[in-house]
């Protein structure tokens, strides 16, 4: 018996790939809303509105699984160049990949595996590749070495174009009215997307003996180089410290009171990453500071209402008892059991440290980004379960993607741009949710918002939640967007 929301689907593929493509299947119609009823009996294909074979199923639209694919998956092999090119289908052109051997399929490609490698981050899992933090650099990522993606694929995510392509092919289908990602029910009321609010806190203090020490370094360094426009900010930015911040009490890191009021004036809530602990030098440098004005920031926070999540430190990465640990000491400062998980530096490994956080109990991670690039490190712009390849199964963990973060407008290293440009970059960025009615993150850290340091960046950020409500979305924190989405789905929040 069919209920409300199932779309029949015959799987023909082969076992060592039928749960993999069950996930893909599932992951996809789950932003529009609907859940897979999967059929494995060739006789009861018939029934079904679409199937998924290596051949043309007879009276049902068929999406062709590919040998190649299969192959690829089989023997752990990286995508080789050319895989994703431009397709041309009856909605347009996008890139896809595993083009169809033969006549008689519903679409000319494998949609389904090409969505696999994408939010399964293949190619995370075969390249060896890594930056001096553990990340897989976007140099060596599918987007970076599939010419027909590029950077553009980031902003433009594949995985909603083949979502597209699905609600297409169900419309087509006798008695199935047009598909349309549902917004009100799944958000908030009259929200057609949502976007979570988050900010880490890498430290809470600027201006102690060492901070000013080394602002004194930069100045020297700058000047050293020739780089005398830096040079001459970063002294501006000392004789702030003795002559405006520290004579008021004021310190540039502990932004927290206003940002919090200007929040709640807009009827904002958002959620905060702290680090429990520090575990290597590249967790922060005054860790005993941080660790004595922690309490007091959890005080602040809590008596706003705001969400309190854990911000993993190198440790965390892949120890599981001090992951615990750590956990528990959060958890604890906080008065409630820590639901959610960011990776300091986005260290997360997608095959190895999110298994350990779905083993550990947490609810939602919201770590998969590149420094180097706003966008959607999946090539998708929905919250999903990813996929546990050692485990061949998904994570009960819920993967909400980072869509955008000011470090990465902003930093030198990275795209280094001025507050305008960054604006206009973050909402280009969040555009696909307007039309996938899907849900992301934008990171931005507490310190961007003192005047001087933000370099304007604190305004970017109050205009992207402008941006927001008027294009129809709400700005909410993580969790609130996670246990809805759990909702839509059935899931239970534990």
């Amino acid at each position: 018996m069919r209920r409300q929301g199932e779309v029949g689907i015959y799987l023909g593929v082969p076992t060592s790939f039928a749960a993999k493509a069950q996930w893909v299947w599932t992951t996809l119609l789950a932003a529009l809303g609907r859940r897979p009823r999967f059929v494995l009996a060739p006789a009861a294909a018939e029934g079904c509105t679409l199937a998924y074979a290596r051949q043309p199923v007879d009276g049902v639209r068929t999406v062709p699984c590919s040998e190649v694919a299969l192959d690829l998956i089989a023997h752990n092999r990286p995508l080789p160049p050319g895989t994703f090119v431009p397709q041309r289908v009856s909605d347009g052109q996008f890139v896809a990949a595993f083009p169809a051997r033969q006549e008689g399929f519903a679409l000319p490609f494998d949609l389904i595996a090409a969505s696999f490698f994408l939010l399964a981050a293949w190619d995370e899992h075969t390249a060896q590749a890594r930056d001096r933090f553990g990340r897989l650099p976007y140099a060596e990522s599918t987007f970076a070495r599939q010419v027909a993606l590029g950077e553009r694929a980031l902003t433009e995510p594949p995985v909603d174009r083949y979502v597209e392509s699905l609600a297409g092919l169900m419309a087509d289908h006798e008695g199935e009215a047009r598909l349309t990602p549902p917004t009100d029910a799944q958000w908030a009321a009259g929200a057609r997307f949502a976007v979570a609010l988050t900010h880490d806190v890498d430290e809470v203090q600027r201006w102690t003996a060492r901070g000013v020490r080394g602002a004194v370094k930069r100045v020297a360094r700058a000047a050293r180089a020739g780089d005398f426009a830096t040079a001459q900010w970063e002294a501006r930015a000392v004789a702030r410290a003795f002559v405006h911040d520290l004579p008021r009490g004021y310190d540039p890191s502990w932004t927290f009171p206003d940002l919090l009021a200007r929040e709640d004036r807009r009827g904002l809530t958002s959620t905060f990453f702290l680090l429990a602990s520090h575990s290597a030098p590249v967790d922060g440098s005054q860790p005993e500071i941080y660790r004595a004005r922690l309490p007091q920031l959890i005080t602040l926070l809590r008596s706003h209402g705001r969400e309190i999540a854990l911000h993993g430190n190198q440790r965390d990465r892949d120890d599981a008892r001090q992951l615990s640990a750590d956990r528990a000491t959060l958890s604890a400062l906080a008065g409630s059991t820590v639901l959610g998980m960011r990776y300091h530096y986005l260290r997360c490994s997608y095959h190895d440290t999110l298994p350990l956080l779905d083993h550990q109990g947490f609810v939602y991670d919201s770590s998969l980004a590149f420094s180097e690039h706003e966008g959607y490190r999946c090539g998708f712009s929905h919250p999903f379960h990813p996929y546990d390849l050692s485990a061949d199964r998904p994570l009960g963990l819920v993967e909400l993607p980072l869509a955008v973060m000011d470090s990465t407008l902003q930093e030198r290293q990275y795209r280094s741009l001025p507050a305008l440009a960054a604006q206009r970059a973050a909402s280009t960025a969040l555009e696909p949710l307007t039309r996938s009615g899907g849900a992301a993150a934008i990171l931005w850290h507490h310190n961007r918002f003192d005047p001087y340091f933000g370099r304007g960046y604190d305004q970017v950020y109050w205009d992207l939640v402008d941006w927001i409500h008027q294009h129809g979305g709400v700005a909410t924190s993580a969790l609130e967007i996670v246990q809805r989405w759990k909702q839509r789905l059935g899931e239970t929040l534990e």
